[in-house]
């Protein structure tokens, strides 16, 4: 699916943390990479290390095999072997969208990423789609050449998924049309979540999203998409009826529970990139809401305790109520332990005392305000940044919560790294249906956990190594990881994607029997 983050991806996935419409809001120091709620929930995700490219899916309608402008064919047939510049010429006429060659004008911007980590990396072309047929025509090009093929939609992959060394990029970004049909929206895959906010909340609807404003709606999708809106309305994925999406064969397909309802299982958190380009997305909405938000911070000697009172809190919270735990580490040398919180039932004064009750800390600052509504973040600069994933199956224990803690102070604090643990509650709407209704698999699961880093005033080396320290805190209760966070160093399909792995190799099996889309993880 184009733009794996894996954005990547092109799930492109990092995350924000949430703005809400026309305020200030929370700006989380992760990028996370995955959830469409016209709300809350961003994906900032950006990562380190190159890897293996991977591609997003992109358009659609009706059922079976799509109608669309049959592919022109890029050059006559010719021996295998470096394309000439007549080669590139011809493949260049043969498409409604651009183009982009080193030397373009336009070719900086088209091969840049998120993370600015990845602007030494230089494809030979980035391919700027316009319909599945620019996609076939480009793909064919690639298969002809042997090149790498990479698909890309907001960029954000953390592992820099969404490009290549040498090959073609497939960017979907020009496919970014939003257009109603009462209820349902249908979003092109380029679409990036500012666009989303901004044509869903004229028509007064919404569907769970990321926060961060220039993520793209296929990344986040395609991974799965944690949300501020999760527990009220479920993944991203879960608001998808429909994708259209051109597979390894060059075939533009329409996928929905009737119609490739394999590829259209996939497509649901099976991450980008992993069976063909989506092109577009069906989307069920609902009315978009008036909702509450809190912020409270607790000083570092109640971290303890703040940990232990947000997970009693999760426990008994109405699924109205999504409330986030960060710990955090400044180059300063201070230290928080703090909880951003949405309330979708519009009472954001009584979610914050029962989280206040539950701490049993008199916390440093509080607020809550009503009356609001989903937005995305403001824009902001690219950044290098540093993240892992753990999805947490139950609960911390007392000695995880120490250890920790213990990692936050040794591996962020004492080093002067600018670290977050962003701890994002899962449940309620999440857990409703089965762990194989859609390919994202953590359905029973607690929490998510970002962890997220800047160099501040440590080393790069150093972030890594923090974060190897979280992970090892939690293992006694993780489970996995979420593909939109996905890490470099850990690329086995099984910690994605866990019970669901068998059924998404079938799929790939099926759709891309010779791995095409080659994959920033194994499956």
């Amino acid at each position: 699916m184009a733009g794996v983050q894996h954005d990547a991806q092109v799930l492109d996935s990092h995350v924000h943390g949430a703005q809400l419409a026309g305020t200030q809001g929370l700006r989380r120091r992760a990028l996370v990479g995955a959830a469409l709620l016209t709300g809350v929930t961003g994906l900032v995700g950006c990562g380190k290390g190159v890897e293996k490219n991977g591609i997003t899916p992109v358009d659609g309608t009706g059922g079976g095999t799509a109608t669309a402008r049959p592919p022109k064919p890029p050059t006559p047939p010719a021996p295998l072997g470096t394309p000439t510049p007549a080669d590139w010429k011809a493949l260049a006429e043969s498409l409604s969208g651009k183009l982009l060659r080193p030397g373009d004008a336009g070719y900086p911007v088209a091969h840049q990423l998120y993370d600015p980590a990845y602007d030494s990396v230089l494809p030979a072309a980035v391919a700027e789609c316009s319909d599945p047929a620019d996609v076939a025509t480009t793909l064919k090009f690639a298969e002809r050449f042997k090149l790498p093929l990479t698909g890309k939609s907001g960029g954000h992959s953390y592992v820099g998924a969404s490009t290549n060394h040498g090959g073609i990029v497939i960017s979907v970004r020009p496919i970014a049309g939003i257009t109603f049909d009462g209820t349902t929206a249908r979003v092109g895959a380029g679409t990036p979540l500012k666009q989303v906010y901004t044509d869903f909340e004229a028509k007064g609807r919404i569907i769970p999203a990321g926060s961060c404003p220039t993520v793209g709606v296929a990344g986040l999708t395609l991974g799965g998409g944690l949300s501020l809106g999760n527990r009220a309305y479920g993944m991203t994925c879960d608001t998808v009826t429909q994708v259209q999406v051109v597979t390894a064969d060059g075939k533009v397909r329409i996928a929905n529970a009737t119609s490739e309802p394999e590829l259209y299982w996939a497509c649901r958190g099976g991450g980008g990139g992993t069976l063909g380009v989506v092109t577009e997305f069906w989307f069920k909405t609902v009315a978009s809401p008036l909702i509450g938000t809190f912020s409270v911070q607790w000083n570092w000697p109640d971290a303890a305790a703040v940990v232990q009172g947000w997970q009693r809190y999760l426990r008994t919270a109405p699924d109205e109520v999504w409330p986030s735990l960060r710990l955090t580490a400044n180059p300063s040398g201070s230290q928080t332990a703090s909880v951003f919180g949405v309330d979708v039932a519009n009472d954001p004064g009584q979610a914050l005392d029962r989280l206040i009750g539950a701490v049993g800390r008199k916390p440093h600052t509080h607020s809550s305000t009503p009356d609001r509504r989903f937005g995305p973040d403001p824009d902001g600069p690219r950044t290098v940044f540093y993240a892992g994933t753990d999805i947490l199956g139950t609960p911390l224990t007392d000695s995880g919560i120490s250890a920790v803690l213990a990692a936050m102070n040794t591996r962020a604090h004492d080093t002067r790294l600018a670290a977050t643990a962003i701890f994002d509650p899962l449940g309620g709407a999440v857990s409703r249906l089965a762990v194989d209704a859609t390919a994202f698999p953590w359905r029973r699961s607690f929490a998510s956990i970002q962890w997220y880093s800047e160099r501040g005033g440590a080393t790069g080396q150093q972030a890594r190594e923090w974060i190897a320290a979280g992970h090892k805190a939690v293992a006694g209760s993780a489970v996995g990881g979420y593909v939109n966070y996905l890490e470099a160093s850990r690329p086995s399909g099984k910690l994605y994607f866990g019970p669901n792995l068998d059924r998404l190799r079938a799929a790939k099996a099926k759709y891309d029997p010779t791995d095409v889309f080659k994959l920033p993880y194994a499956l």
